[in-house]
């Protein structure tokens, strides 16, 4: 199929989807969408019409959304993210919903009547042009909608070019573990249900880092793809009990070709053990200094003459090395690993040791075993510049971070364990 090509059916057929009856008032469209990360509490703030049984993931659990930025949402369908944001932007603030499908924004501003929220905008296009300025945006979010898009790295590329410097990607999408069977490689069923067209992780990870964007981090949330097929003809959509679940009947044949024929497809191979929905977070590098016009003699060491530092940071349990995955994910882990890898890309040296994977280094650093005998876990996370702690209890910031590889007064969260007040004084039996 020619882009073109792709771009119609695609339009067509999730027109199908909006003018049809799906909608969040179905028991099973919900269960979806509690499959791939939402509570009952963010559907309870929803309008029947923002939510069809179209998510692979929640953006938002990773978005870190704060009141008074400017998001955007890329395909918002109908307005499902775009509403659950602009609570959390506040009147301050503004959603803007992006979407090439007319059907789809029309269901989306219907739902912003009902729940009166001025602080959104919805804009019709494709997302490869994206109708805002640059360096705009405080984040752009995206749910299930970029692994449909022909040319991603046009997609990516205007991202970064409406995200502020320092602003940040929040998606959730369809990416491939491995290389799909030829046949659903083929089948237009699995592109517009999101599967056929979507890439590799690596080469997620790699398109975005291409186009300049720095702290990319692509993960596996686990979740059941097959979770999609409730909303086949064996789910909300057939038999019976679409008389009785009020949302649940199929008025429209697109709508029901797009569901049940992802199902189709599913029952053709095993879908996870080749596609994942993945979470993706990158954030858009600080803009470069302009040059003074005004000669300054540069007395500042160079790089190679800089003391580079070693930096440990000892994590609470968690279920990966940087805490990004998994149902609900604190907003602020993913700015710290990019805090990090930011240490990194100035040269330091940075450790990073979780309690649950990495129990020996607990143990063996006597500082933090002694910590943790006075105090618990509560404690961590701890972190240690060339061997002096100098935080605990929280990440701290970036600016924290530079101020303490610069040499800059060290602060402490909580105070530290005296050498004759932990659990074996100056005996050294710990």
């Amino acid at each position: 199929m020619t882009e073109r090509k792709i771009i119609d059916d695609v339009r067509d057929q999730y027109a199908g989807v909006a003018r049809g009856e799906l909608s969040n008032e179905s028991t099973a469209v919900r269960s979806i969408a509690n499959a791939f990360g939402y509570s009952e509490d963010d559907l309870n703030q929803l309008p029947a019409e923002a939510n069809m049984g179209l998510s692979c993931g929640n953006p938002l659990a990773l978005a870190g959304i704060r009141e008074g930025e400017v998001v955007v949402d890329l395909g918002c369908g109908g307005g499902m993210d775009v509403f659950l944001a602009a609570r959390k932007v506040g009147a301050s603030g503004r959603v803007i919903g992006i979407d090439m499908t007319t059907e789809m924004l029309e269901r989306a501003r219907a739902g912003q009547q009902k729940l009166g929220l001025s602080n959104i905008e919805f804009h019709q296009s494709t997302i490869d042009r994206i109708p805002l300025p640059d360096n705009s945006v405080d984040c752009v979010i995206s749910n299930c909608v970029i692994n449909l898009v022909p040319d991603k790295l046009a997609v990516f590329r205007e991202i970064l070019r409406v995200l502020k410097p320092d602003g940040r990607v929040a998606l959730s999408d369809i990416a491939l573990k491995q290389e799909l069977p030829s046949e659903v490689k083929q089948s237009v069923e699995a592109y517009i249900g999101c599967i056929s067209g979507a890439i590799l992780i690596d080469e997620y990870r790699s398109l975005l880092k291409q186009v300049g964007f720095a702290s990319v981090v692509v993960t596996d949330t686990g979740a059941d793809l097959n979770a999609y097929a409730m909303a086949s003809d064996d789910g909300c959509c057939g038999g019976s009990s679409c008389g009785s679940d009020a949302g649940g009947a199929v008025a429209d044949a697109g709508q029901k070709s797009l569901h049940d024929g992802l199902a189709s497809v599913m029952q053709s191979f095993d879908a996870n053990a080749f596609a994942a929905s993945v979470r993706v977070h990158a954030l858009k590098q600080p803009s470069t200094q302009p040059v003074n016009t005004i000669p300054v003699l540069n007395i500042q060491p160079t790089s190679k003459e800089k003391t580079m530092k070693t930096v440990q940071v000892y994590d609470k349990p968690m279920c990966c090395s940087t805490g990004v995955c998994g149902p609900d994910v604190d907003p602020v882990l993913p700015k710290f690993a990019a805090d990090l890898d930011w240490l990194k890309s100035q040269g330091h040296h940075v450790e990073r040791y979780n309690l649950a994977q990495q129990p020996q280094a607990f143990i063996e650093n006597k500082e933090i075993h002694q910590l943790l005998s006075t105090t618990g876990t509560d404690c961590l996370p701890v972190v240690i510049v060339d061997g002096k702690i100098v935080s605990q209890t929280v990440y701290p910031s970036r600016d924290d971070l530079a101020g303490w590889v610069d040499g800059s007064p060290a602060r402490q969260s909580l105070p530290l364990a005296e050498p004759e007040s932990g659990c074996c004084g100056t005996s050294g039996c710990c």
